[in-house]
């Protein structure tokens, strides 16, 4: 319940499920308690959601029948920005009916949260997450990963960290930190487990000799798998950085290092790394940030444009490097084009929970649940373009975002899981395009509108392709000033692989207490 003189911090939404779903919800009890005896600013905002669903496809089948589909979702968010213990949870208890098809019922949490408790005044942090979610995991078959009837349990992604932090300074001279992570996540009825133990170190002196500084990194994962193989693999870089400040907007430097892992790279399992990178912040609203390094499987790659004027929004990134499933489906916030594009419209959607929904809707993220839905238990290679441009008005915000991911196996799978991409083939690629339109009808209601265009091939021992088509069309309103509705009308077709069409009108309501 929100109280004078509070304000409302963005909250980072996900999802949850499993036979655990109360001791969930009485962990997320446990945890506002314990922060509205302490909080100095404090938000706690409980709410329940109802949806009623037609589906004239229910189960995403080529030949597949309609069926009404009702959901109940009683939830709690709270928040808490100032004081020792800083961070915020969002959990929901979904329960799902089916009138025709009742094998297919299901309750599930559905939670995210993240936080640090400072143990030490500005020394000592212990920094903690938990994510639970359930999205489709492959681009090749089913629904679409931001689809929210996409409540099978072998969906189900569960991802927790647990890990202290320090922060340390060496006389007038360098800062550093050391922090250590551990991290468990297991999907697809544990068919997908393991643990991964983060070691990094940082010590840096940005400005040692005036316009020059420098920077040692350290990083250690420790990866072990929870299956019958009981399999562990390890990956460790070193770097040296040398920064020279060319003006107060330029920044160059240099890179040397050296990394070694055992995913089973082509090109050897240790090598040197060599690179460069700039930093340039032209004005205010404009950033350019690239690196480029010679690693062990080749040339990695990092670039993020961002560029802000009064009515528009731009964005443009590519990566390539190594990386996983943990590292890929952290916060929305940790998207720079998300934060990016949530900051700029700070006037236009002043509420920061409605400005994340719309985000999510103008980008073409799931309404709820994890930032990345691609799940693996492989280590891959990963190449990422995106592009981004959104026009604000008055009353609209109009967003085209093009996106191309390829994603490519580092070594043999180490579990056969048919929900896992990389399981089933060597490469997997997705080409995708939407373009999302808000029109505020008046002070309480908005149109949406999005039409989303995907591509998605699986190369290897066997190939597989699937094109989907997504438009949605719906009208959201506030009733009072603590309720609100939409009604969202849906058509969805897929063809290759995945091959159905369907038909979805869903009618919402929710309150808040």
């Amino acid at each position: 319940m929100r109280t004078r003189g509070q304000t409302r911090q963005p909250e980072t939404r996900r999802c949850c499920g499993g036979s655990a779903s109360m001791k969930l919800l009485a962990l997320a009890g446990v945890m506002i308690v314990a922060g509205n005896v302490n909080a100095q600013v404090f938000i706690v905002q409980p709410s329940i959601h109802s949806r009623l669903t037609y589906s004239d496809n229910s189960r995403a089948t080529e030949n597949g029948g309609g069926d009404w589909i009702a959901e109940v979702t009683p939830a709690i968010a709270i928040a808490r920005d100032q004081g020792r213990i800083t961070g915020n949870l969002d959990a929901r208890l979904r329960s799902v009916m089916y009138a025709n098809d009742s094998d297919r019922n299901t309750s599930f949490v559905a939670m995210q949260g993240r936080g640090q408790v400072e143990a030490v005044e500005d020394v000592l942090f212990v920094d903690m997450s938990a994510l639970v979610s359930r999205n489709n995991r492959s681009d090749l078959r089913g629904r679409s990963s931001q689809d929210f009837l996409s409540t099978d349990s072998g969906n189900e992604t569960r991802i927790f960290s647990l890990g202290p932090r320090l922060h340390f300074r060496l006389g007038a001279g360098p800062e550093g930190v050391a922090s250590y992570r551990m991290n468990w996540l297991d999907s697809g009825s544990g068919i997908l487990s393991r643990t991964v133990e983060n070691t990094r170190g940082q010590l840096s002196d940005p400005h040692a000799f005036g316009r020059v500084g420098w920077s040692l990194d350290y990083s250690r994962a420790d990866t072990r798998y929870d299956d019958a193989t009981d399999s562990e693999v390890s990956e460790e870089i070193a770097r040296a950085t040398i920064f020279l400040y060319v003006s107060p907007q330029l920044r160059l430097r240099a890179i040397a290092g050296h990394e070694s892992n055992e995913y089973s790279v082509l090109s050897g399992e240790s090598s040197s790394i060599t690179g460069a990178g700039f930093d340039w912040n032209p004005t205010p609203r404009t950033t350019l940030s690239a690196t480029a390094e010679d690693r062990i499987f080749g040339r990695s790659y990092y670039l993020d444009f961002n560029h802000r004027r009064p009515l528009s929004w731009w964005n443009v990134s590519y990566s390539r490097d190594i990386t996983s499933s943990l590292e890929t489906n952290g916060s929305v916030f940790d998207d720079p084009a998300f934060r990016s594009l949530f900051d700029a419209l700070a006037t236009e959607v002043p509420d920061p929970f409605e400005r994340e929904a719309l985000v999510r809707q103008q980008l073409g993220y799931p309404g709820i649940g994890l930032r990345d839905t691609f799940v693996t238990n492989n280590y891959f290679l990963a190449r990422t373009l995106r592009g981004s441009v959104s026009l604000v008005g008055a009353r609209n915000v109009l967003t085209l975002s093009l996106q191309r991911r390829e994603r490519s196996r580092l070594g043999e799978p180490l579990v056969s899981d048919p929900r896992d991409d990389l399981s089933l083939f060597n490469d997997v690629e997705t080409r995708s395009g939407t373009v999302s339109l808000s029109h505020s009808l008046s002070p309480a209601a908005t149109l949406n509108t999005s039409v989303v265009r995907s591509y998605s091939e699986g190369s290897g021992t066997s190939d597989a392709e699937t094109r989907r088509t997504t438009f949605s069309l719906g009208v959201s309103s506030r009733f009072g000033r603590r309720t609100a509705g939409s009604l969202i009308y849906r058509h969805q077709r897929a063809s290759g692989t995945s091959d159905f069409t369907e038909n979805i009108l869903t009618a919402s309501v929710g309150m808040q207490f």
